[in-house]
């Protein structure tokens, strides 16, 4: 059941710009404050700021960020009134929202989708300073409903009976085992022992208690705390609120009984727990047990792949990367222009040998430094042999050369792997052999894949001028006899990338261009090509797409198909 969703990208690339200076300029009169408390129109100005921000995520439907900036509105008010160590507080906590809001929309951005309970922590570092509840984590799935359709709250099938209910004694004794093992999690005191402690004291009080008792919501409690002690799921905020919240009802179970358990027991909690079975990436044991019962469905992304995603939003910019990339790049060329000279020679002086492996030190430093780890080693693996090639008097082996020429290949591919958001640092970071030769591969279709879709651009705008000729001159087909090639050449380019809809709407553009040149009818002609020229405009926009690596809208094409239709060349399959 997946719990991504999916981002406008066409209405977030409208207000893009303006989103990203208004961050800034925010951010800015934030620390303009800080400096100055006394600078009450730094702190207005950022508060209006912020609340337009969130105003304009949520006009674009993007609600996990709009959350977000409205938190940080209220934050920055409650600063503007408060004092003190309060808004000390308060403002280390803005302070962290104002580098995750751009960083997180960025993300969302690069991924056209992303999971909206990724925010939810950040949200919550923002009410635990404002003294405010904490957004459950199933708060987009109250709002959103997975697939349609709300998790479930109570078993579907009835739990085995318990062996043995004991008495309140032994529940006593049980309770105050939970109680150890949470006070020592809320300390922050070696929490896999106490984790295990836990799961050890849910499950005899489930196993202590009848079946039925609270709906199955001891069974519930004792699956989820199992989750977190077998590391299927991560500790944060609120998962150590629900466990506080275990230790409460079971005090109220052993003082007032069922009576006081459904008076005490609500719904919120039954759902945080079983979010947490749904993200779990632990599903054995006892947990397994509950899942069943319950009909509890298994959530994508899961909790170990949030946590991934949540190191990755937090790790470099897609600017910042590319900015390393440039810089890398450039300093590769260099250091491949040496080695091909060296190869061709079959050798390479001393006083070239220096300046390239002073290129390699520099570039595999600079890897170490932006957390890029194996291509890092990659590079200083092959500076053993660069250190030995000047003293070769009858050649370098061919094969060093080789294994240069390669690892400076994959260290290029994997830069714009990275910039693409085709593999994470983690990712690089346990690469295979065989991983490594794809990155390699897929990095050289992309770099031939660009270089079709900036002719393709090209050839669109070409085709376009040679229109426009065409009417001026009062429709000389001279100036579009060369359109229908040059279309077709895009044409090919896109079915070889597998595009095949913009092939097909190329293709229908064809074969209006040649009914044109044969016919040569006057009439509404200029009407006909202004008509052509809206599929022409459509084909460039998804082109630019393409070259911005986003994956288009297919609806982009749509008024290409109607453009078409309209000319009387229907394209098959729209």
């Amino acid at each position: 059941m997946p719990q991504a969703l999916a981002v406008n990208l066409n209405s977030l690339a409208l207000i893009r710009e303006e989103l990203d200076a208004s961050i800034q300029r925010a951010a800015g009169e934030f620390e303009a404050f800080l400096l100055d408390t006394q600078n009450r129109s730094a702190i207005d100005t950022c508060i209006a700021d912020v609340s337009q921000i969130g105003g304009t995520l949520r006009l674009i439907q993007f609600d996990a960020a709009a959350l977000l900036a409205d938190e940080m509105a209220a934050a920055t008010r409650d600063i503007a009134a408060a004092g003190g160590a309060a808004a000390e507080a308060l403002a280390g906590a803005l302070s962290h929202a104002f580098f995750v809001l751009p960083r997180y929309v960025e993300f969302a951005a690069s991924r056209r989708s992303l999971p909206p309970m990724l925010v939810i922590a950040y949200v919550n570092e923002l009410r635990v300073a404002r003294r405010q509840p904490l957004v459950p984590e199933y708060h987009f799935e109250t709002e959103y409903h997975f697939e349609t359709q709300a998790l479930p709250l109570l078993p579907a099938a009835p739990f085995a009976a318990s062996a043995e209910v004991s008495g309140r004694q032994v529940l006593e004794r049980l309770r105050q085992m939970y109680q150890v093992g949470l006070l020592a999690i809320l300390r922050q005191q070696n929490q896999a022992s106490n984790l295990r402690l836990l799961a050890r004291a849910s499950a005899r009080f489930a196993d202590q208690t009848p079946a039925s008792s609270g709906q199955g919501f001891w069974r519930l409690a004792a699956g989820a705390v199992e989750c977190l002690a077998e590391r299927g799921l991560e500790l944060n905020l609120n998962r150590r609120r629900s466990l506080g919240l275990i230790e409460r009802l079971m005090a109220r179970y052993l003082k007032g009984g069922e009576a006081a358990l459904a008076g005490a027991l609500d719904d919120g909690l039954r759902r945080e727990l079983v979010f947490m079975l749904a993200l779990s990436t632990h599903r054995e044991g006892r947990a397994a047990d509950v899942i069943r019962a319950f009909d509890i469905p298994a959530l994508q992304p899961n909790d170990r792949d949030l946590v991934a995603l949540r190191e990755a939003m937090r790790g470099p910019g897609l600017e910042a990367i590319d900015s390393v990339v440039k810089v890398l790049k450039e300093e590769l060329r260099g250091a491949k222009d040496i080695l091909e000279i060296a190869a061709q020679n079959q050798g390479i002086a001393a006083e070239e040998s220096t300046p390239l492996r002073e290129t390699l030190v520099r570039v595999a430093d600079t890897l170490r430094m932006v957390n890029l780890g194996a291509p890092s080693r990659v590079l200083r693996d092959q500076l053993v042999f660069v250190d030995g090639w000047a003293g070769y008097r009858n050649g370098v082996p061919p094969e060093q050369f080789l294994a240069m020429a390669d690892a400076l290949l994959f260290i290029e591919s994997s830069l714009s792997a990275l910039y693409r958001n085709e593999v994470s640092l983690g990712e690089l970071e346990q690469i295979s052999d065989g991983r490594r030769k794809q990155i390699v591969a897929d990095s050289q279709f992309a770099e031939a894949a660009r270089i079709v879709i900036e002719e393709a651009q090209a050839a669109i705008a070409l085709c376009k001028r040679a229109i426009t000729a065409y009417v001026e001159s009062d429709f000389d087909p001279i100036h579009i006899a060369n359109v229908a090639v040059t279309l077709n050449t895009v044409r090919g380019g896109m079915q070889i990338l597998g595009h095949t809809r913009a092939a097909a709407i190329l293709r229908g553009c064809i074969a209006f261009i040649e009914q044109q040149m044969r016919e040569r009818q006057q009439g509404a002609r200029q009407q006909l090509l202004e008509t052509l020229a809206d599929a022409l405009i459509s084909l460039e926009y998804y082109l630019t797409e393409l070259a911005g690596l986003r994956s288009p809208d297919g609806k982009i094409l749509d008024v290409a198909t109607e453009s078409l239709a309209a000319l009387g060349f229907a394209v098959e399959g729209a």
